[in-house]
C-alpha cells in the first residue's frame, strides 16, 4: 500500500497495515482537513440541485419517507420529484433524525479527487459518505459494512461502538440480527480524530457533543462473484474474431482461436493476478468524475481558435 494520501488518515502506513489493517479497530490523531464542511452541506442543499438518492434521512436504522424531507420541482413544465428541502431537512434532524448524504463524491468535487487519489493508493473502489446526527440520534442500528471503513469526524463527536468481525467466509453486510460479538472499541471520536473501522467488523454510534458530522470513506473489497465475473475477461480480453463465420469451418476456427488463447493465458496467470484485475474492473468503474470535462476550458479553445483565424486573415 501506498503512503502518500493513508500517511495524511492513519500516520505510519507501515504500523497500520501490520497491526490495524483487517484486524483491529483504531482511532487515529493525525487527520487530514475534511474537504467537505457543513458549509458545504448547507451550500449543496442550498443550490437546489441535490435530490434522492444522494439525500437520505434515517432515524433508528429506519428510512423516513421521502416526502418528509423532499419537495417536487416543475421541471419542462412537469412536476420532478424528490428534491431536497433544507427546512424540511432541519426540522428532522432537530427531531433526532440523521441526515446521509451518500456518494459525495459524484457530486462534490474536493471528495472526487481524495476518493481518486486514495483508490489509486489502495488499488480498490473508494466511495464518500457524509452523516449529520444531533446528540442522542442513531442513524443506523448495529451493522457490517461490506467495505473497510475511514472515518473523519468534521465537526462534534459521536460514540461508537464496534465489535469483532465474521466468524467465517459466508457473513452478510447490513443489519447484524444475532449476536454481535464482543466488543472491541467503545470511544468518543472528536472533531479531528479518524476511526478506522475493519471490513465486516460489527459496529453502531450515537450523537455525543454538539451537531455531529463525519466522513466516511469506503475501500471496498471484491468477492467470489467478482472473481467469477472477472475470470473470462481476464482469459478473453483483447482476442479479437470475425463477428459472423459464414460456414461451420469457420466457427470452429474462431473457437479454437478462443481456447488456445484461453489455455495459454491461464497457464501463466497466477491467483494474485486475477484478484488484481477484478479490484481493477470493479475500482474503475465507480470512479466519478475522475477526469472531468471542461466547458470553460472548451470554451477557451474556441476563443483561441477565433483569435488565430483573426490573426490569419488580417496577414491575407
Amino acid at each position: 500500500m501506498n503512503a502518500t494520501e493513508m500517511h495524511r488518515w492513519v500516520g505510519d502506513v507501515e504500523e497500520f497495515d501490520s497491526i490495524y489493517w483487517r484486524r483491529e479497530p483504531a482511532v487515529f490523531e493525525t487527520a487530514p482537513p475534511p474537504p467537505m464542511s457543513l458549509d458545504d452541506i448547507d451550500a449543496a442543499l442550498a443550490g437546489g440541485t441535490l435530490r434522492s438518492p444522494h439525500v437520505e434521512m434515517v432515524r433508528a436504522g429506519k428510512d423516513i419517507a421521502l416526502n418528509e424531507y423532499t419537495e417536487a420541482r416543475e421541471v419542462r413544465s412537469q412536476p420532478t420529484a424528490g428534491f431536497a428541502d433544507s427546512r424540511a431537512i432541519l426540522a428532522l434532524l432537530e427531531t433526532g433524525a440523521t441526515l446521509l448524504l451518500r456518494n459525495t463524491e459524484q457530486w462534490h468535487r474536493p471528495t472526487a479527487e481524495l476518493v481518486a487519489r486514495l483508490a489509486d493508493e489502495v488499488g480498490r473502489r473508494v466511495e464518500a459518505f457524509f452523516f449529520v446526527t444531533p446528540p442522542g440520534g442513531q442513524g443506523l442500528p448495529v451493522h457490517r459494512d461490506d467495505a473497510d471503513v475511514l472515518l473523519l469526524q468534521v465537526a462534534g463527536s459521536k460514540r461508537w461502538t464496534v465489535r469483532s468481525g465474521p466468524s467465517d467466509h459466508h457473513w452478510q453486510a447490513g443489519e447484524v440480527s444475532g449476536d454481535p460479538g464482543p466488543v472491541l472499541l467503545n470511544t468518543t471520536v472528536s472533531k479531528g480524530q479518524v476511526l478506522y473501522i475493519p471490513r465486516g467488523f460489527a459496529h453502531s454510534a450515537v450523537g455525543d457533543q454538539g451537531l455531529s458530522a463525519h466522513l466516511s470513506l469506503t475501500v471496498r473489497e471484491i468477492g467470489g462473484a467478482h472473481l467469477t465475473r472477472a475470470m473470462p475477461r481476464l482469459l478473453l480480453e483483447g482476442i479479437r474474431l470475425p463477428a459472423r463465420p459464414l460456414e461451420e469451418s469457420g466457427l470452429l476456427e474462431s473457437a479454437t482461436t478462443l481456447l488456445e488463447a484461453a489455455r495459454k493465458r491461464l497457464a501463466d496467470l497466477e491467483p494474485s493476478d486475477l484478484v488484481r484485475y477484478a479490484r481493477a474492473i470493479q475500482r474503475d468503474q465507480r470512479l466519478n468524475n475522475r477526469d472531468p470535462a471542461s466547458v470553460a476550458e472548451f470554451a477557451d479553445r474556441l476563443t483561441a481558435s477565433a483569435n488565430l483565424k483573426a490573426q490569419v486573415k488580417g496577414l491575407a
